[in-house]
């Protein structure tokens, strides 16, 4: 099978990926985003600027396109590198389009991913899936640097991925590695989901160091040199409660310490200087730390928690001042058993709607 690859999300991330990509010798077959202002900065550049210690050079882009529809004509596999939060909308967009050949990697998952957009497309009437998978994170630690300018500061050594169902991994695997090689199988996408380390690595910090986050001089801040012993206990008390859950429903849960150097070796990268403009998400302190972090990942290991007799005080702690800093009630939002179509926490149900069974 000829693998085409689209990436779908024009952001840090999209971008990165693109033009990472062209200047590793893979072609991008088309670049999509329903935000018109960075296909047209794509378009006007004739390509990705890429600048920083990872990747250097300018990358063309031959097909930047503001339709989904176009996009999708483009290519079969599409590498999905929106906020996670629109996942839902994206699979509705997606479903009159999409094909039963169709490889579609969420980059990165979220605590569910996978069985969310899965469960979007089938209420949205699609009958023949594609294959659906996710990562646990970004490939890289990067931002955009300014207009069509991606600055990657850390490549990810090693970026576990696992498809939905899980016996297709191998297939997953072989479509995405050609473009992501840093790609490595993880056991299930629901596993890969849970042990997404932005929670651990991005809440206690941004909450307990709210007075950095709301000041002028944020722009140029290196966020993950923020930590104190006090807010890094709070992110490895939180993590424990995450995996004693995810080990109760049979999951394979990762450490975040032990992601961390699975994934950059416990290196600190410091960030690469931006433009005085640059898009809200491409700041080094968005406010999607929490925004997405919070309802996407905590608020399925509280519930989880609860009906499995686990007590999380440390997530629930998170949860309710992330309520109140962002002033938004996360649990009405946010990802839940009912909204991934479970009816049970049992071991073996779980397996077979992940498909490891």
């Amino acid at each position: 099978m000829e693998y085409k690859y689209v990436i779908i999300g024009a952001g840090n991330g999209g971008q990165s990926l693109a033009g990472d990509m062209v200047l590793r010798g893979t072609k991008v077959s088309a670049i999509y985003d329903k935000n018109p202002a960075p296909i047209r900065e794509i378009q006007a550049a004739g390509g990705i600027k890429m600048s920083g210690p990872v990747v250097q050079g300018f990358a063309p882009i031959e097909h930047p396109t503001e339709s989904l529809e176009d996009a999708m004509q483009q290519g079969n596999v599409f590498l999905v590198t929106i906020v996670g939060n629109f996942h839902p909308d994206l699979a509705r967009e997606m479903a009159p389009f999409v094909r039963e050949t169709d490889i579609i990697l969420l980059i990165p998952g979220n605590a569910g991913s996978s069985l969310l957009f899965r469960k979007t497309l089938e209420e949205a009437g699609v009958t023949k899936m594609p294959l659906i998978g996710e990562t646990i994170s970004m490939p890289y630690a990067t931002r955009l640097l300014g207009p069509a300018h991606a600055g990657i500061k850390a490549r990810k050594l090693n970026l576990p991925v696992a498809a939905l169902p899980a016996s297709r991994n191998d297939e997953l695997l072989a479509a995405v590695n050609p473009a992501i090689p840093e790609t490595s199988l993880w056991s299930d996408s629901l596993s890969v989901g849970m042990n997404n380390i932005n929670p651990c690595s991005h809440v206690p910090y941004y909450l307990y160091n709210i007075g950095k986050v709301e000041s002028p001089s944020v722009v140029d801040a290196d966020f993950h040199a923020w930590n104190t012993p006090t807010t890094d206990r709070i992110s490895d008390l939180y993590d424990a409660e995450r995996m004693q859950v995810m080990r109760a429903i049979g999951l394979k849960p990762l450490d975040h310490h032990e992601a961390n150097k699975l994934c950059y070796n416990g290196k600190h990268y410091v960030p690469i200087k931006q433009d005085k403009i640059v898009s809200g998400n491409a700041v080094q302190v968005p406010n999607r730390f929490i925004d997405e972090d919070v309802p996407l990942n905590m608020i399925l290991v509280e519930q989880m928690g609860k009906k499995l007799g686990i007590p999380t005080p440390v997530t629930t702690l998170l949860i309710d001042t992330s309520n109140l800093v962002r002033e938004k009630d996360f649990r009405a939002t946010g990802t839940t058993v009912e909204k991934l179509g479970f009816t049970s926490l049992d071991k073996t149900y779980i397996e077979e709607m992940i498909g490891t069974k």
